[in-house]
């Protein structure tokens, strides 16, 4: 569910396929539970609005537990840097950080490799024939860096897209998965599926929550 700042958050679980194949994750796993309190297949808590900043073209802000993302677009205005005509827009991404959000970056609060990805995640997504020779901005600020900052950051970033009225082909959600890859340096096949299907069913899921989001806001804009 979609919730205003203040409301109730809820969490997300993906869904455990039941396989013929021997279990990746024993029964003792599954009965564990995280330092956060989440079990071992439980999302964070979301919490997911709109509207979140005035003189903008649209806005969102997202909270996964304590990763705290707020996401503003502007546009599409008129290009400056086009000097001739072209049949689809421009996208400029930037992705920073507060200097309290994540004291390991220090004093670099512009996240340039993060800035790099997001454009490539919204550019597949955005119908950027719709606004030829002009230009949409779209600037994330993490605010709270709690882990699985980027997956916060492209979710919201699609969202503040939604709000601003740009036209997509559908919205973008990003999730991430810890793996024994990170852990000991291995990955076997069965494990890559296991975290894949992880990763799919938890972005359905996260799907049916921005979409709830979206829907709440235009039935508030309405009354």
């Amino acid at each position: 569910m979609a919730a205003k700042q203040g409301a109730s958050t809820t969490t997300y679980s993906p869904r455990i396929i039941a396989r013929t194949r021997p279990p990746i994750f024993k029964d003792f796993d599954l009965d564990w539970t995280r330092p956060d309190g989440r079990g071992f297949h439980q999302c964070r808590p979301a919490l997911l609005q709109t509207g979140a900043v005035s003189s903008v073209s649209g806005s969102a802000y997202a909270e996964f537990g304590n990763t705290k993302v707020i996401v503003s677009v502007i546009g599409p205005r008129e290009s400056k840097k086009a000097t001739s005509y072209s049949d689809v827009g421009r996208l400029n991404c930037n992705v920073s950080y507060t200097i309290f959000a994540a004291p390991a970056l220090g004093s670099q609060t512009d996240h340039k490799e993060y800035s790099s990805m997001l454009h490539k995640a919204l550019e597949g997504v955005i119908m950027m024939e719709t606004f030829q020779k002009t230009t949409v901005d779209v600037f994330a600020l993490v605010l709270e860096s709690g882990g699985s900052d980027l997956p916060v950051v492209i979710s919201c970033a699609s969202l503040a897209l939604a709000d601003a009225g740009i036209m997509m082909y559908d919205l973008i959600t990003a999730v991430s998965v810890s793996t024994q890859l990170t852990i000991t340096g291995e990955w076997a096949t069965p494990n890559i599926n296991e975290a894949m299907q992880l990763c799919v069913d938890a972005s359905s899921k996260l799907g049916e929550i921005m979409r709830d989001c979206l829907k709440q806001a235009a039935s508030a804009s309405d009354e």
